[in-house]
C-alpha cells in the first residue's frame, strides 16, 4: 500500500485557512444571532414581569394585569435580523422600553445608517451594504425614513454660532433641481467656505435661494454676520463675478479686500474665443495669474492684449474690465496664492453634489436637498480638521492684522 505525501505549500495552506475562517465566521455569525435573540427575549420577559408586577404563574395582590400570549416581530440589528417574541397583556397597554413602537431597526444600526449617509453613501447603496453586513436589505424608502432624523442636525448646523476667526472667505453658488409638487425647478445654493487663523478649513454655511440677486446674497451674508462672522480678522474674500454678490459684499463687508476667482474669469474669456484660438488664448491668459507681482501681471496682460486684441476683442475686453478685481491676491505671500485666487475648493464640493444628483436627477423635496448638502459638507469638514500646511504663513498674516 503506497502513501502519498501531503503537500503543505503556501498555496494549499492558504486555501485551507480560508475555508476554516469561512466556517468559523459562519458559525460565529449564527452564534451571535442566537445569543442576541435570547438576550433580547429575556430582557422583554423581565420587563414584562416588572410591568404587570408579577412573574409567570405567580399569585399576588400586587398584580397589575394578566398575560395574553405573545406577538412576533423582527428587529434588524448589527448581527442580523432577530425574530422576537413580544409579551402581550389583556388590556394591550404594554410597550417594551427596549425599542419604540413600530421600530424595525435597532437604534445603534440606525446611527450607523445615518453615519454612512453623512459620509456620502446613497440610500440605495446603504441598503446594499446592510445586505452584506446584516444579511437583510433595507429599501431606499426605509433608509430615507431613518435619515429624516438628520433634520435636527441640519437645523443645528444652519443656526450654530460662528467664531469670528476666519482669515479668508470664499463664496460661490450652485444650481440644483428640486421637485415642487408637479415638476422640478432650478434653485440656487449659496455657499460659504473659509480658512481660519489656525489653518483649519470649514464649509461654513449654505442656503437655498431663488436667484443670485443682491437681495438673496445680502440675506445670506447678513445671516453669517449675525451668527458671529463679523469679519474683524478677514483678509480677503474670493468669489465669482456675479454682480449681485459683489454689490452685497460691499454692504456687509466693505472694508475687506475682494478677489475675483481666476478660474471663473478664464472660463468667461474662453467663451468668447473661437474654437481654433480657445486653447492657445486661455493658456496664455492663465500665465498672468502666475506672475510674481501685480506689476508683472499687468505687463503680461499688455503682451497678451497686444497679441489677441485684433483677433478676439471681446475676450480681451472681458479680462481687461475686471483686471483690478483679479490682482488683490498679489498682495499676499506667493506660498498661499494658489489657495486663495480661486473658489476651486467649493467647486470640489459641488462636484460631489453633482455626483449624487447624477443618479437622482433632482432632489425629491427641499428637506432632502438640505440633508444631502449637509451630509456632504459634514463629510468635508470632518476631513479638514487637520490644520492647513500653510498655517505658519496664515498665522503671520493674522499677527499683522492684530
Amino acid at each position: 500500500m503506497s502513501y502519498r505525501e501531503l503537500s503543505f505549500d503556501n498555496h494549499n495552506v492558504a486555501i485551507c485557512m480560508s475555508e476554516v475562517k469561512d466556517m468559523y465566521r459562519m458559525h460565529f455569525e449564527r452564534g451571535c444571532q442566537y445569543v442576541a435573540k435570547r438576550v433580547y427575549n429575556k430582557i422583554l420577559a423581565v420587563d414584562f414581569d416588572s410591568f404587570i408586577n408579577a412573574g409567570r404563574h405567580q399569585r399576588t395582590i400586587r398584580r397589575k394585569g394578566y398575560r395574553n400570549g405573545y406577538r412576533s416581530r423582527s428587529l434588524l440589528t448589527s448581527v442580523g435580523s432577530l425574530d422576537l417574541c413580544i409579551p402581550r397583556d389583556r388590556d394591550g397597554k404594554y410597550q417594551p422600553d427596549l425599542f419604540e413602537r413600530y421600530r424595525r431597526v435597532d437604534s445603534s444600526l440606525e446611527d450607523t445608517i445615518r453615519a454612512m449617509f453623512i459620509q456620502g453613501v446613497s440610500t440605495r447603496k446603504v441598503g446594499d451594504i446592510l445586505d452584506v453586513l446584516c444579511g437583510e436589505r433595507l429599501s431606499a424608502s426605509k433608509v430615507s425614513t431613518v435619515v429624516k432624523e438628520l433634520d435636527q442636525a441640519v437645523g443645528d448646523y444652519a443656526n450654530r454660532p460662528l467664531e469670528d476667526d476666519f482669515v479668508f472667505l470664499f463664496l460661490d453658488a450652485l444650481s440644483v433641481k428640486i421637485r415642487f409638487e408637479l415638476k422640478a425647478k432650478k434653485v440656487k445654493l449659496l455657499v460659504a467656505y473659509g480658512i481660519k487663523t489656525d489653518g483649519t478649513r470649514e464649509m461654513i454655511s449654505f442656503r437655498r435661494a431663488n436667484s443670485e440677486s443682491t437681495a438673496c446674497w445680502k440675506s445670506f451674508l447678513d445671516n453669517l454676520y449675525v451668527r458671529g462672522l463679523k469679519g474683524r480678522t478677514l483678509q480677503l474674500i474670493a468669489m465669482d463675478g456675479g454682480g449681485g454678490l459683489w454689490s452685497a459684499i460691499e454692504d456687509v463687508y466693505p472694508l475687506v479686500k475682494h478677489q475675483l476667482c481666476w478660474v471663473h474669469k478664464l472660463r468667461n474669456v474662453s467663451q468668447y474665443c473661437p474654437e481654433r484660438y480657445k486653447k492657445e488664448c486661455t493658456n496664455q491668459a492663465a500665465r498672468i495669474m502666475y506672475a510674481k507681482s501685480s506689476a508683472m501681471a499687468a505687463k503680461r496682460f499688455r503682451v497678451w492684449k497686444k497679441q489677441w486684441q485684433d483677433k478676439i476683442p471681446r475676450a480681451v475686453n472681458c479680462l481687461e474690465k475686471d483686471f483690478d478685481k483679479l490682482i488683490p491676491v498679489f498682495e499676499f505671500p506667493k506660498e498661499i496664492r494658489k489657495m486663495i485666487r480661486t473658489t476651486n475648493v467649493i467647486e470640489r464640493c459641488f462636484r460631489e453634489v453633482r455626483r449624487r444628483l447624477k443618479v437622482m436627477g433632482y432632489f425629491q423635496n427641499t428637506k432632502s436637498c438640505d440633508r444631502i448638502i449637509y451630509a456632504i459638507f459634514n463629510y468635508f469638514n470632518s476631513k479638514w480638521q487637520r490644520p492647513n500646511g500653510k498655517i505658519k504663513i496664515i498665522k503671520q498674516l493674522n499677527k499683522k492684522v492684530a
